[in-house]
């Protein structure tokens, strides 16, 4: 399992954090919330355990609705600048997603799979190099 160290934070740098500890994995997920968060593209997350993140500065805001696989899910952001930063699952309560476009240096990351491809917009590439989910890992 890989480990990582690494800070991130907002754009206007009101939120900082770091995540340290075991990656679970890395995917880009084309579920239809995940759109809405990146503005159409899929979202690059690192699943890492809830207990590898340390919130440095500031608190994010966080808004709760029902995935797509009909499980309660919280995204959290900051509520200055409206930077995503982590989502958690209901399903999954010791897992948190990290944003990956909120790490300082993202250039490191590459994803494992690619989550809810059903619902990816006909014009995204998929890339079929690693493993595909029509849904999520495991079918909701």
């Amino acid at each position: 399992m890989r480990q990582i160290k690494a800070d991130g934070g907002c754009r206007c740098r009101a939120i900082r954090y770091r995540v340290e500890g075991s990656v679970l994995g890395a995917a880009a997920c084309h579920c239809r919330d995940c759109q809405y968060v990146s503005g159409g593209a899929p979202a690059f997350v690192l699943a890492v355990p809830k207990k590898a993140l340390t919130l440095l500065q500031g608190r994010p805001a966080s808004f709760a609705s029902t995935a797509d696989s009909g499980a309660a899910r919280t995204r959290e952001f900051c509520g200055t600048c409206g930077t995503p930063l982590f989502a958690h699952d209901a399903n999954y309560p010791d897992v948190l997603s990290v944003k990956v476009g909120s790490l300082d240096d993202p250039s490191w990351f590459r994803p494992e799979a690619e989550f809810w491809s059903s619902s990816a917009p006909p014009w995204h590439t998929i890339d079929r190099t690693l493993r595909v989910f029509s849904k999520g890992p495991n079918g909701g």
